[in-house]
């Protein structure tokens, strides 16, 4: 396993996330960096902005765009410490914005 896959595995558990949410936000991840070709060092928020239009234009369920965005930014946010903005935003004022669960 590659060592950055195991600190978001070890974010994610310590955030509180359910077994099965650990392994979609895994999948949700790598199907990210399949789609980009890039390291993790080498994506900019430009580029997870795209991804997030990209998946938005193919009109995918809100839950699997939810999967996307909830997988992206705890990865990016918690364990890569990209203090990206995009990934901050949050449509619905009734519920609080949270990284990884309870981190």
């Amino acid at each position: 396993m590659h060592p950055i896959r195991d600190q978001f595995v070890k974010d994610m558990q310590v955030g509180g996330l359910s077994e099965a949410t650990q392994k979609r936000y895994v999948k949700n991840v790598d199907l990210f960096f399949k789609a980009l070709w890039r390291s993790p060092e080498e994506v900019t928020e430009v580029m997870v902005r795209d991804f997030f239009i990209e998946v938005r234009d193919r009109d995918v369920a809100k839950e699997t765009f939810r999967g996307y965005h909830y997988a992206l930014k705890c990865f990016f946010l918690n364990t890569m410490h990209r203090d990206w903005a995009s990934l901050k935003k949050t449509k619905s004022a009734h519920r609080p914005s949270s990284v990884c669960g309870r981190l």
